[in-house]
Formats: C-alpha cells, sequence, structure tokens
C-alpha cells in the first residue's frame, strides 16, 4: 500500500489545525480531513495499518495505490487523455503587424525588440494565411487569429489599410479574430473590426487614473488612462467581448480597489463574463531587467494581497475572482480541473508569425532571433529538431518534474524562464509555488468548499 505523489494537503486556518483539505489533481479527488482522519493517513503513510473501511475510501478517492503498478497505469492513462485533449485543442495564430508601439510603458518585456514603425506587408500577410491554411488544415477546431504587437493598432493611414487587409483575409477565411491593444487608438479602429468573428479584445487598465498614467503613457510622458476608456466604451458599445487585463506590482496593487470602483460606476462589472472579463497579470522581469526591482512580487506575494485586499474591500471580488490554480474552478464547477502535464503553450497551442516572415512559439519568445523556429515567407523554412523539443517539453520529459508532487498543476511551467534560468536548456523547470498558493486559494473560498464538501457527503 503506498501514498500516491500527487497528494496535496491544506491546513484551514480557522479550524485551529483540526481540518485539512486533501486533493489529489491526477484522481480528480477533493476532500475535507478532521484531525482522527489526518492522523490514520498519516499511520497509513508510516505503514502502520490503520482502519480498513478508511483505507478502503482512500483506494477509491485514488489517495493510495496498492503498488506503484497501479499508480503508475492510473498516470499514464491520465497522461494520455491529456496529450489527446491537448492535440484537439484550438490553437491560438498570433500574428504580429509591426514591433512598433504608441505606448512606452515603464515594464515593456519586449525592451531589445526593434520597435521601429515598420509594418507588415500584404505580400506577407498574404503569405501568412497560406501558411495557416497548409498547415493547420487538419484542425479539429479551426484555429483562430490574434494581432499582437508592439502595438497592432495604431492609428495611421498605412497602419489603418494594413489592419484592414487582414481583417478582411479574415472575414474572407472565417477565422474568430482576437485583439491584444493598449487601446490608446482603438476607437479609431471599430469600423474596421465591426464586421469580423471577434473572440475578444484584450485592453490594459493598470489602475484608476493617476496610476495607470504613471505606468503606461506615450514616449513624451502622456498618460493614456482616458484614451483607453474611450476604446473599451467603444468595444462595449459595438458588442465586442472585452478581457480587460490589469500588469500588476507592489506599485499600483491597492489601486485595483480604485480600478473596480470605477468600472463599476461605468456599469462594465454588471456586463455577463462573456461580453466582459478580467485577468491580473504580474510584472515580472522575462528578459530585461525592470527600472523598479524593489516593486516586483513574487506570485504568493500578489494573489495573498489579492486574497487580503478583496476581503478588505469587497468591491475588488466584482473586479475579479482568483483562481488559484483551479481552485475558483473548484467552487464553481465541484470537480478539480483535469491534470496538465504541459502549461506552455509554445509551437502547439500557440504559434507567432511576424512582420519579417519570421515564426516563433509563444509570445514570450517573439522577436528573439535566439528562439526563432522558421519562416513562412519569402519561403517556408522550419527548424524541426528545435520544434520537437517545444513539442515534446512536459514534466514527464523535465527530470526535475519526474518526482515533483505538484507536477501535474504545475506543468513544468514556463520553458522560456525555465531556459532564461538555466543556460537555455528548454527542459527545465520554472516551478510554481503550487502548496503556497492553494494555501491561499483553498482558505479564500474556505465557506463555498465548505459547503460543497457538505452537500457532496
Amino acid at each position: 500500500m503506498i501514498l500516491a505523489k500527487n497528494n496535496i494537503i491544506v491546513e484551514l486556518h480557522d479550524s485551529d489545525g483540526s481540518e485539512r483539505a486533501i486533493l489529489n489533481p491526477l484522481s480528480g479527488s477533493f476532500d475535507i480531513m478532521n484531525e482522527s482522519e489526518y492522523k490514520k493517513y498519516i499511520d497509513l503513510g508510516n505503514k502502520i495499518d490503520g482502519d480498513p473501511d478508511f483505507t478502503s475510501y482512500l483506494l477509491e478517492r485514488g489517495y493510495v495505490y496498492n503498488d506503484i503498478g497501479d499508480y503508475d497505469l492510473t498516470y499514464n492513462k491520465a497522461y494520455k487523455e491529456f496529450k489527446n485533449e491537448s492535440a484537439d485543442a484550438q490553437v491560438q495564430l498570433m500574428l504580429i503587424p509591426t514591433y512598433g508601439c504608441n505606448l512606452a510603458c515603464t515594464y515593456c518585456f519586449q525592451q531589445g525588440i526593434d520597435g521601429r514603425p515598420f509594418l507588415i506587408s500584404k505580400e506577407i500577410v498574404d503569405a501568412f494565411f497560406s501558411y495557416a491554411r497548409s498547415k493547420f488544415a487538419d484542425a479539429k477546431i479551426k484555429p483562430f487569429i490574434t494581432l499582437f504587437g508592439g502595438e497592432p493598432l495604431s492609428n495611421s493611414t498605412a497602419q489603418r489599410e494594413i489592419i484592414n487587409y487582414i481583417v478582411d483575409g479574415c472575414i474572407n477565411e472565417d477565422y474568430e479574430l482576437a485583439v491584444v491593444t493598449n487601446g490608446y487608438d482603438f476607437a479609431e479602429f471599430t469600423n474596421i473590426l465591426k464586421d469580423a468573428r471577434i473572440k475578444e479584445i484584450q485592453f490594459t487598465l493598470d489602475g484608476a487614473r493617476d496610476v495607470h498614467d504613471r505606468r503606461r503613457w506615450t514616449a513624451n510622458e502622456k498618460g493614456s488612462f482616458d484614451r483607453v476608456v474611450s476604446g473599451i466604451e467603444a468595444a462595449v458599445a459595438q458588442g465586442f467581448p472585452v478581457n480587460l487585463r490589469s500588469v500588476v506590482d507592489g506599485e499600483n496593487i491597492e489601486d485595483l480597489v480604485n480600478l473596480a470602483k470605477f468600472l463599476d460606476e461605468k456599469g462594465w462589472l454588471d456586463l455577463p463574463p462573456t461580453l466582459f472579463k478580467t485577468q491580473i497579470g504580474r510584472n515580472y522581469e522575462l528578459f530585461e531587467c525592470y527600472e523598479k526591482p524593489e516593486y516586483l512580487l513574487s506570485q504568493v506575494e500578489l494573489w495573498g494581497k489579492v486574497a487580503e485586499l478583496i476581503r478588505e474591500y469587497p468591491i475588488l471580488a466584482k473586479l475579479h475572482r482568483p483562481d488559484f490554480k483551479g481552485i475558483r474552478y473548484l467552487v464553481d464547477t465541484g470537480e478539480l480541473c483535469m491534470p496538465s502535464f504541459d502549461t506552455c503553450p509554445a509551437a502547439k497551442t500557440e504559434w507567432v508569425f511576424d512582420l519579417y516572415g519570421e515564426i516563433y512559439g509563444c509570445t514570450a519568445t517573439c522577436g528573439r532571433q535566439e528562439y526563432k523556429l522558421g519562416t513562412f515567407w519569402p519561403e517556408i523554412s522550419r527548424k524541426q529538431k528545435d520544434i520537437s523539443g517545444w513539442q515534446h517539453r512536459d514534466v514527464k520529459n523535465i527530470e526535475a518534474c519526474k518526482s515533483c508532487k505538484y507536477d501535474v498543476v504545475c506543468g513544468g511551467g514556463c520553458g522560456v524562464v525555465a531556459a532564461g534560468k538555466n543556460g537555455g536548456d528548454i527542459f527545465t523547470a520554472d516551478c510554481r509555488p503550487i502548496q503556497e498558493l492553494y494555501e491561499i486559494g483553498i482558505n479564500y473560498y474556505a465557506d463555498e468548499i465548505r459547503n460543497m464538501t457538505k452537500e457532496d457527503a
């Protein structure tokens, strides 16, 4: 009899240590243990024979296996299911019409990439659509296209013309279209986008006006808040699904409360999530050193502070419901997320194509020549060995992940971050603080979880 490798146990803080959550992402089980049950569990791990009914329950729930062979069968079955589902997932084709940008944000992760206002040509756009037709013709779900940059929607005659050409291509070939924009000139593009099948428009607001304008300004230090809000207003009026992102660090995290109040007054937080959703992104160093490193937060610091602020300011809960690595999904559905053996989308569910005809595996690598995977113009070329490496990067092929209890939640993390820390080796781990995030998340949602487990019982 062996305990499952992936068992995760979290103490419920308001129970004086008498209650613990136990979950296993591989089996999909989640339970609350009292102090007596926890002692029996520990005894079983120490090879002390215990209550046969309790042991039987643990076997049924996948917290215990008869032997390592049984565990391996379950693990390999889950891995196969994950790979099959991943193979059928919708692929995102990100098209970069320019690396130029009309803002000069203080934390831009694309520092070091040539940001001159060069634009993609119609010839290269045609090559992109031709490549997409050829390479993704057998996809179970048709890919969607995302405009990325730089800033894809800067208001110039030349840029409006090429964006209109790309949008016409999406309409003619029946692609869903998403846009990642800073929003500064978005209102000028609504007429161009209105006939496309818009999957979502992603904007960024880093707080209310004063805080946002200190972080996301133009080259001459003119704030962007009012222009971005006008863009969101135009998107909402058009019925485009909006994904509002905030890039957060110690400089602006508390101002999320003021942002929530502003958005609530606009009525946007009352829109259905199909039309208005939010995300909180952590500001961190990728390739370049951030000029204000004293403000950077770890994932644990970020989400611990978010949970604390929501308790103090309930309006923030209306802005964003934290996920905590799938705990929100558990609360909403009564089920754990499917085990994830790979959380790096590069060259699998994400590809990037830029204005120079170059192919990259993900947004973190675009424009970095050391990560280029090929070309789609003027000729098609693919670095198949490099592509294969990214496509085989998962927790079964990362040595450090094989013995880790958090492997099928963390999924090995970001391959670019891992390579940056480990001499360019993508087959290393970018470890995520799963235990700490679960402790924050499970205690944040403790009341809902208790009600859920009582209903199940």
